[in-house]
């Protein structure tokens, strides 16, 4: 796995530098060089979609045994960063969440549970998502230079968006069935047949418990539901991050096209978990959305661009966090 993801990074920059090159990283500068310290209004406005995933994921929890809401946003904010920034195959993030969970203390049970909700949730919104833009792209009326531009590569672009749907929602349904099936005493008979872990008497009751929690999270389907408001709810206001960042780069656009290519952008890079941040595959495909909706593909390479410095200003903190965590627990057993 440590081998594929880091042949995924090396894919990723590889392609990202390519598109870099291709657009010329001076005419890149220039653009981002329109909005200047403007940029900086970007990691603080996505504070506000950040607060919509951490409500999504607290409400997962039974209302007897939750983490405090300070907590729960540290928790929230190391998980974005590891994803962002790490070659984890989007996954990292939420291991790291389990284990500060566990080192206070948590039920074991319900902090994988909660975990899992809330990976599903995300895989389930985002196919929703995705549907919600391609739909929008549909009903949109494109400028003639923007359709006579993009005729030939929309199709190509269709099938991309339509690839990606499936694929998020096979993986939404997969995830979803094998979850009712008892995914985790699944794996406890898987890990009984190696030597190593198969001592562990206690495993298989472990798992049991994790599948009851599980279980008891999808019956809570009022707070279920309120935990889907609130997750659909960062989708779209994510929206408002691309809204905000071409208005500052001087090609304001309108909310619908902000939300078309912030949900297929997302889309694609969901779709290309296997890249470390969606490297390549977030460019590539605001690149190819944008041009559709009649933005220059220079101004979207820069958006994209502009997300990564809010990856990076919200992200690299989250690391050196998390960084400190660890060191405590090895200091105090020192």
């Amino acid at each position: 796995m440590r081998r594929l993801s880091l042949f995924g990074l090396l894919f990723g920059l590889t392609l990202a530098t390519l598109l870099i090159t291709w657009q010329g990283w001076p005419e890149i500068a220039g653009v981002i060089q329109i909005a200047g310290w403007s940029v900086v209004w970007l990691p603080i406005y996505y504070f506000i979609p950040l607060g919509c995933a951490l409500l999504s994921w607290w409400y997962l929890f039974p209302q007897m045994c939750r983490p405090q809401l300070g907590f729960s946003l540290y928790c929230m904010w190391i998980n974005f960063a590891v994803n962002w920034l790490l070659p984890v195959a989007q996954v990292g993030g939420e291991v790291a969440r389990v284990r500060l969970l566990l080192k206070r203390k948590f039920p074991a049970s319900e902090a994988i549970a909660s975990i899992v909700g809330d990976q599903t949730l995300q895989l389930i919104s985002q196919a929703l998502y995705a549907l919600t833009g391609i739909v929008l792209l549909g009903l949109t009326p494109l400028s003639h230079s923007a359709a006579s531009n993009s005729g030939e590569g929309s199709s190509p672009l269709l099938v991309v968006l339509l690839a990606s749907l499936v694929i998020l929602g096979s993986l939404s349904f997969g995830v979803y069935w094998v979850q009712q099936q008892g995914i985790f005493k699944l794996f406890s008979r898987v890990a009984r047949k190696f030597p190593t872990l198969s001592s562990n008497d206690t495993l298989g009751d472990q798992a049991a418990l994790v599948d009851n929690a599980i279980v008891g999270m999808y019956e809570r389907r009022d707070r279920l539901l309120i935990a889907c408001v609130w997750r659909f709810g960062f989708r779209l206001l994510a929206a408002g991050e691309t809204w905000l960042a071409l208005r500052f780069l001087g090609h304001p656009v309108g909310v619908i096209d902000a939300l078309i290519l912030e949900s297929l952008g997302q889309a694609v890079r969901s779709a290309a978990f296997l890249l470390p941040g969606g490297l390549g595959a977030q460019e590539g495909g605001l690149m190819a959305i944008g041009a559709v909706l009649g933005i220059p593909v220079n101004l979207s390479l820069s958006l994209s661009l502009c997300k990564r410095i809010r990856e990076l200003a919200i992200g690299v903190p989250g690391l050196i966090a998390l960084q400190l965590e660890e060191g405590k627990g090895i200091w105090g057993r020192s």
